[in-house]
């Protein structure tokens, strides 16, 4: 902070404008990568216990509650996908994000209705 700012700050008068663009934060907006898939590491355990140990009711439940952990992150990351969707930060990526997520995510709840 420069001596005029400071002289400004300790007399009660307007400084310079803040030229910085931001909320005051000083961080960009977070832009979409296909980073912002990271729940599908947690439903592909969850649909490999499905898929091979279905049949058996500690691997239905298993893989049901590690399920449910991984649509809590499925619904955090599309809402931030479709947030940025909206805004038009990288479009394409927001798809793919959104496609990625919500067939992980079908996939996991025709495999848990089908063996209830």
């Amino acid at each position: 902070m420069g001596a005029s700012a400071e002289q400004s700050q300790r007399t009660g008068e307007p400084g310079p404008p803040d030229r910085s663009g931001g909320s005051g934060r000083g961080e960009e907006p977070k832009r979409p990568s296909s980073a912002d898939t990271w729940p599908a590491a947690v439903l592909l355990p969850a649909l490999l216990l499905l898929r091979f140990f279905g049949e058996q009711g500690w691997a239905y439940w298993t893989g049901a509650v590690i399920g449910v952990l991984g649509m809590a992150g499925v619904a955090v990351e599309g809402t931030a996908a479709v947030r940025h969707l909206l805004n038009g930060r990288r479009p394409w990526v927001a798809v793919w994000v959104l496609l990625a997520l919500g067939s992980g995510s079908l996939v996991l709840v025709l495999r848990l209705a089908e063996h209830w």
